[in-house]
């Protein structure tokens, strides 16, 4: 039986971290993030949202994800308590983004409790979050990317300066 060649330059984890069929074990959540838990006695799924899910529900948090990207224009992402705040400010569209993410009725969703709550808005977060930093972080370095291409670009002049005429300095 022929051995299989290592691919040189390619790293992997010591066998002693990979459990026997852990390989690759990641790969779903990173797909498909769903988060489920029971909250106020009801089992829940919250769902990263489909691609026509999301366009749909943009327009409705643009305001969220401009102050998020306000929040972001410096290197740190900001804290948990900022976006919570944040999220707080935004409470009409978030709602209505969380219920339709753990496909819950919004009624249900405004009589949480507020740890119950808190519970379902992280699990949100957990697999939406990353969508919208990744949205935010994008916008901003092609605003930086657009700033430094006017930097760089000269001014012209509107017309060609006129042409003139030389003197003719040569005997007849």
């Amino acid at each position: 039986m022929a051995q299989r060649k290592e691919k040189k330059g390619v790293i992997k984890a010591p066998a002693a971290l990979v459990a026997d069929g852990a390989e690759g074990q990641d790969d779903l959540e990173v797909l498909h993030p769903n988060r489920s838990a029971t909250i106020a006695g009801r089992s829940v799924t919250v769902r990263e949202y489909g691609f026509i899910e999301g366009m749909r529900l943009r327009p409705l948090l643009q305001p969220f994800l401009d102050d998020l990207h306000t929040m972001m224009l410096g290197d740190a992402l900001p804290g948990l308590d900022q976006i919570t705040m944040t999220l707080g400010a935004h409470i009409d569209a978030v709602s209505e983004a969380v219920a339709t993410a753990a496909d819950v009725e919004l009624e249900w969703l405004t009589g949480l409790s507020q740890d119950d709550g808190m519970h379902l808005l992280m699990l949100w977060w957990g697999a939406n979050g990353p969508f919208y930093v990744r949205s935010v972080r994008n916008r901003i370095a092609t605003d930086r990317a657009v700033e430094k291409l006017r930097a760089g670009q000269m001014s012209t002049p509107s017309s060609s300066p006129p042409a003139t005429e030389t003197p003719n300095t040569s005997a007849s």
